[in-house]
């Protein structure tokens, strides 16, 4: 990937991190591929119910629980005491630790560096790597006394905790170590350090998570002390990890073993790349990679409140091998969804708690052909192909002649691909208020029709390329008749774009971005004149600084914020709402209608120099979900969304290629 300009950074300066409504909602993340992770503010200050030291992903990636919420730290010196921490209560912060932070980085794991006086404290922080635990250090310039007091929270994360007498608070030590198990049905935590633990156990009450409050949720929760760790610096290194895997550290950790773990922390943060720029990009991806508990690999959709959901994972796929990962992963991803298919379809999500899959996508499943013909292409994977894929897909496109689950069909009069009911929601747009679907688009959406004939397109490629030339021209003809049946039935003639959804009654006109993936994919079906007139609709009522609306302005249906209670940001979620990760097909369609002219590309840079700001907005070093539809465009949803980054980083992988070729 190309030098894009210059890099977002990765340094908070000292005047952000004294900013409390800045420094608040800038977020941070860190993670170790099990699904696991540790989230917070530059503040300090947790404002979400999912910020936490050691979210634990207990059967990864899913089954997580909050464990240690925070640490609050106070500092002896010889020029006084200091408070380090940050938590919301009622009425007030306190402490303010914020106050005193000097800088803030990311790179290559958080880390705080406080001014207290002559003496600077710095800590930082990191998940090691395949494992449920994190460990925290700490250095000083000067002698002082550092008191740690650590706060559980032990429930599971979407929930909250509250002062409780079953709670168990008795602690077991040992020397260097402590460990308690505050509830029987969950692991014990033991908290390995190099200080004196002193037990003094207090419940800390109402916290208020700010983001929960905005959000229209319950924000107020309660977390359990059970003492603090006492060090005394620079005499000796102050370091502590928690942990549920004890059992990894029997003989417990030397100074010199916590050195050499940094070290590996730091070393496998390190992503080569021809510059900054792509690093970042890189690092940003591998935090969504993932090994299942059964030994396979996957992709989070999104931190902190999202596990994998097979379309995000799909749209997504493409981007491991654009940003240098194996390509073998990706193979094994497309494996393990193949496996898991039911009557032609792949699942639409894995659940939290590792239940029976959820089947109800009509999409995610032909999304499958499209991450699998990029990987084909790519690496030229003929056994893979042969063995795997092909088998398993052309099964796929049987299942879809013959109707399956969700009333999913192929239409025999017109071969259009038909799905749903009133009450599903089969599409990417699928939020639901009161068990109704918000945008009902049963029938025949135009993007599932634009998948069904690249699906038919690809099969029909991998059946000339492993010789069953007879099989090629019968999937090449049934695309042929419905590609026709598209262009007839799909054409909105008034508006000069296409119908959203050919609905059993009349075609639903409303200008959303589905019919970019006409004109985006591998194989387009439409010309390019018809695609620049869809672009000009696209252009003049969706396209924003940020990504694409969902919804034109002036419907009635149209939602200006994404914001309030549950059922409010349902109902504008695909309702006008803007979503990053749509700059992808956007990109990818005005290269197609216009031609990798210079024009096209500068146009297309210009969407990518906006959007590389935005990894310095919300969570560093990635992408939101969403943004409001209308200015100011607020960055909102799940602050780091898997398929914002992959779609961001095939876009820049896409214009280098071409300027490249046009250089060439």
């Amino acid at each position: 990937m190309p030098d894009a300009g210059a890099a977002p950074s990765y340094i908070v300066p000292g005047e952000i991190c004294r900013d409390f409504e800045r420094a608040s909602r800038l977020e941070w993340l860190d993670t170790n591929h099990t699904g696991a992770y540790a989230m917070g503010t530059v503040a300090g200050v947790n404002t979400r119910r999912y910020h936490a030291l050691l979210i634990a992903s207990l059967k990864p990636p899913a089954d997580r629980y909050s464990i240690l919420s925070r640490v609050q730290e106070r500092v002896v010196t010889a020029s006084g005491e200091f408070e380090l921490a940050a938590a919301q209560y009622p009425g007030t912060v306190h402490p303010r630790g914020y106050e005193l932070i000097d800088e803030f980085r990311l790179d290559p794991f958080p880390e705080w560096r406080y001014k207290t006086g002559p003496t600077i404290i710095t800590k930082s922080l990191c998940l090691l790597e395949a494992q449920q635990s994190v460990l925290v250090r700490y250095e000083t310039t000067q002698p002082c006394r550092l008191h740690v007091r650590l706060l559980i929270s032990f429930r599971d994360y979407h929930s909250l905790t509250h002062e409780n007498s079953a709670l168990r608070t008795e602690c077991t030590e040992g020397p260097g170590r402590v460990s308690l198990a505050p509830y029987p049905d969950l692991p014990e935590l033991t908290f390995i350090h190099s200080g004196a633990f002193a037990e003094n156990g207090l419940w800390f009450g109402n916290h208020e998570y700010l983001r929960e409050l905005e959000r229209g949720l319950d924000f107020r929760e309660d977390l359990y002390s059970p003492g603090e760790i006492v060090f005394d610096l620079p005499e000796r290194n102050a370091w502590f990890v928690a942990t549920l895997e004890p059992s990894r550290f029997p003989r417990g950790l030397s100074d010199m073993e916590v050195s050499a773990i940094a070290a590996a922390e730091i070393e496998r943060r390190q992503f080569g790349g021809r510059d900054e720029f792509e690093s970042i990009l890189r690092r940003a991806l591998d935090q969504f990679r993932v090994v299942r508990s059964d030994g396979r690999p996957s992709l989070v959709a999104g931190y902190p409140w999202f596990t994998d959901w097979s379309r995000d994972t799909l749209i997504s796929l493409p981007a491991l091998s654009t940003a240098g990962f194996p390509a073998p992963e990706t193979a094994k991803i497309l494996a393990m969804l193949l496996d898991e298919r039911s009557q032609g379809l792949v699942p639409n999500r894995f659940s939290d708690k590792h239940s029976a899959p959820e089947y109800n996508t009509a999409d995610a499943t032909l999304w499958l052909f499209i991450a699998a013909h990029d990987y084909i292409e790519r690496t030229d994977d003929f056994e893979f192909l042969r063995d795997v894929l092909y088998p398993a897909c052309r099964d796929i496109v049987d299942s879809h002649r013959r109707g399956t689950l969700y009333n999913i069909q192929v239409d025999p009069s017109d071969h259009l691909l038909s799905a749903g009911n009133p009450g599903t929601q089969l599409t990417w747009m699928d939020a639901k208020v009161d068990n109704a679907p918000v945008t009902p688009r049963n029938g025949k959406p135009v993007e599932i029709n634009a998948l069904w004939y690249n699906a038919l397109r690809i099969l029909a490629r991998w059946s000339e390329m492993l010789g069953f030339s007879e099989e090629r021209e019968r999937l090449d003809s049934e695309a042929q008749i419905m590609l026709t049946a598209f262009r007839k039935k799909f054409w909105n003639a008034e508006l000069r774009c296409l119908y959203d959804v050919l609905t059993p009654t009349s075609p639903d006109a409303r200008i959303r971005p589905n019919q970019l993936f006409a004109i985006s994919l591998p194989y387009p079906l439409l010309d390019r004149e018809q695609a620049r007139a869809v672009l000009n609709v696209v252009d003049s009522t969706l396209l924003m600084p940020v990504g694409v609306r969902t919804l034109a302005p002036g419907d009635p249906a149209y939602h200006r914020r994404f914001e309030g209670a549950v059922a409010e940001r349902d109902a504008a979620y695909h309702q006008g709402t803007v979503w990053p990760w749509l700059i992808g097909p956007y990109v990818s369609a005005r290269l197609y209608a216009y031609g990798e002219s210079e024009e096209a590309i500068a146009v297309c840079r210009d969407i990518v120099d906006r959007m590389r700001h935005e990894l310095s907005v919300c969570c560093l070093g990635s992408l939101c979900e969403v943004y409001d539809a209308d200015a100011p465009q607020r960055p909102q949803g799940c602050p780091a969304q898997l398929w914002s980054i992959a779609q961001f980083i095939i876009t820049v992988k896409r214009l280098h290629e071409t300027r490249q070729s046009r250089r060439a």
